[in-house]
């Protein structure tokens, strides 16, 4: 079957042959709609939304409601940790084994390794509750959307030990909070978050220390040690602590103005000046809440931006709060922002026109979200024909969309995310700080595009643990329809937008080489074959 599927790889960069002009159908409508802000349709959904019209399912999905889906609130259920704030996994973590008197060092062997385990089971929760959350929940463009922040501002678990009872926090507080609400308030909730400052080093910048205390420092570390050489040591490691640049460089180039867009290297040690003294309560007894100290904050008026940014009356944050208000109301944020939104659920290179009047939403709003994606949906550049199925799913979108796309009844999703695992894309594990990226030049790679091509098959024939075809999927087939027409039935259901004449034709030769080999068709046995090309398809990774 992999030989089939090989067969149609060399359609992938192939266009739809269709007269770019001409409007998309109403079915063609839903299935775009589901597939930019829905991860996909489930069978059954684009008639619904055919029935609705677009406005109105938009409209359903932007008001403000819990997700209601029985299969996930179920899912959801058994996991402890996803509601905890970061000093209660702190607490779940360590104290179930050793109560208050906790001395990491003087556990055993086995005891530290059961400590280890414990302490990654809070990201392993989380990481299943992302594909849980996507794949079952039906608020779907609030989960599109909390996609899309998460790469935004990016945080992962491969910064280490001390990020990953902060994470769960950061999803629920940051991303799930503000997903369909403001982005200045986002930013903000992301700026104080323990992950964020721990991720980009923020919580270890401060001021460089002056000559008078490495001088204390000096006399200090002679008086305790007697050794010069000791001394001299203790001033050097004192000296290399001082300003880390990373979380200022970033917040301007990844989170707000963009690359090289309106600022230089004073600016971003300014604001990273300005950004000292922001951390948080860490250790394994600490709160783990956002800490603001003026002992390690660089005092003093900020010019940024030929703007004056005065220090704080009360010795608080309140200058970098107002850098950040100010940075998150710039009219370059509302540009970048739009850009990336529009990119994101439009086209990989979308319309500057497109992208200006977004921007335009974004400083009329204040950065509304549910304002930017309507404006985006209502736009006429969102429904022209050459955006329809013209972006490329990333790993984390193939995967949903195929358990989508069959129905599939989830009982665990370790086997999902072992697949994103193997396409390069597990959630929250992005090392680098611009999160996953979301071209198709980024995915277009045959070492992945197989593992696809791997998943395609075995979901299709049942072997993905955790994952089944219900017996209702196969009702799309009618009983009395001839073999050679399954694959007609089946296509209407995987691939609504259409298949190309080189994936009908590896369908047919599909057909054709089983009927020579079996005197009675078998649905059972066909049908899966014929699903796992379908979701294998060039057709099926196009968006």
């Amino acid at each position: 079957m992999l030989s089939a599927l090989l067969a149609l790889a060399t359609a992938l960069p192939v266009a739809q042959e269709m007269n770019q002009d001409a409007p998309l159908s109403e079915r063609e409508r839903a299935v775009h709609l589901l597939n930019r802000l829905g991860f996909g349709p489930a069978p059954g959904e684009i008639e619904r939304v055919m029935t609705m019209g677009a406005t109105a399912w938009l409209d359903e999905q932007l008001a403000p409601a819990p997700a209601q889906d029985p299969r996930l609130l179920a899912a959801l259920e058994k996991f402890e940790t996803l509601g905890m704030s970061p000093a209660g996994v702190t607490q779940w973590v360590y104290q179930a084994y050793i109560g208050k008197g906790f001395n990491y060092d003087s556990l055993s062997q086995e005891q530290q390794r059961a400590v280890r385990d414990r302490r990654r089971e809070p990201g392993r929760e989380l990481v299943q509750s992302v594909l849980f959350r996507a794949a079952l929940s039906d608020r779907r463009v609030e989960e599109v959307m909390c996609d899309f922040w998460r790469n935004h501002l990016n945080v992962s678990f491969t910064k280490g030990d001390s990020i990953e009872v902060q994470v769960n926090d950061y999803e629920r507080m940051v991303v799930q909070r503000h997903a369909l609400g403001n982005f200045s308030e986002m930013l903000q909730a992301s700026a104080r978050h323990p992950a964020m400052l721990n991720y980009l080093d923020n919580s270890l910048s401060r001021r460089p220390p002056s000559k008078q205390e490495l001088a204390e420092i000096e006399r200090n570390a002679k008086r305790s040690t007697g050794s010069r050489e000791r001394a001299a040591e203790a001033v050097e490691i004192a000296a290399q602590r001082g300003l880390n640049e990373n979380y200022a460089r970033e917040l301007l180039e990844l989170h707000t103005f963009g690359v090289d867009n309106g600022y230089d290297q004073d600016d971003v040690i300014t604001l990273a000046e300005a950004l000292t003294g922001w951390t948080y309560e860490g250790g394994n007894r600490a709160s783990q809440e956002f800490a603001f100290r003026p002992d390690m904050h660089v005092v003093g008026d900020k010019r940024l931006f030929g703007r004056r940014f005065i220090e704080d009356d009360e010795g608080g944050p309140g200058q970098g709060e107002a850098i950040i208000a100010y940075l998150a109301g710039h009219k370059h944020t509302a540009r970048f922002v739009a850009l990336k939104l529009t990119r994101y659920l439009v086209a990989d290179v979308p319309p500057q026109k497109l992208v200006d009047e977004i921007a335009k939403v974004y400083q009329k709003t204040d950065g509304d979200v549910p304002a930017m994606v309507r404006a985006i949906v209502n736009s006429d550049e969102f429904w022209k024909r050459e955006h329809f199925q013209a972006k490329f799913k990333t790993p984390n979108e193939f995967v949903i969309s195929a358990v989508r796309a069959i129905g599939g009844e989830i009982s665990d999703v370790r086997s999902l995310q072992g697949a994103l695992i193997a396409m390069n894309q597990p959630p929250y594990n992005c090392d680098d700080p611009t999160g996953w990226y979301d071209t198709a030049e980024s995915w277009l790679d045959p070492g992945v595009l197989a593992k696809r091509w791997q998943f395609a098959l075995q979901l299709a024939d049942g072997k993905v643990d955790g994952v089944s075809i219900p017996t209702t999927f196969w009702q799309c087939v009618p009983e009395d329809a001839p073999a050679e027409t399954w694959q007609h039935h089946l296509t209407r259901v995987i691939l609504p937008g259409g298949a190309g004449e080189r994936t009908r034709a590896v369908l047919a030769s599909v057909t054709s080489d089983y009927l020579q080999k079996h005197k009675v068709a078998d649905l059972r046995e066909l049908g899966p074959q014929l699903a796992g090309l379908l979701l294998g398809a060039p057709e099926f990774q196009k968006q």
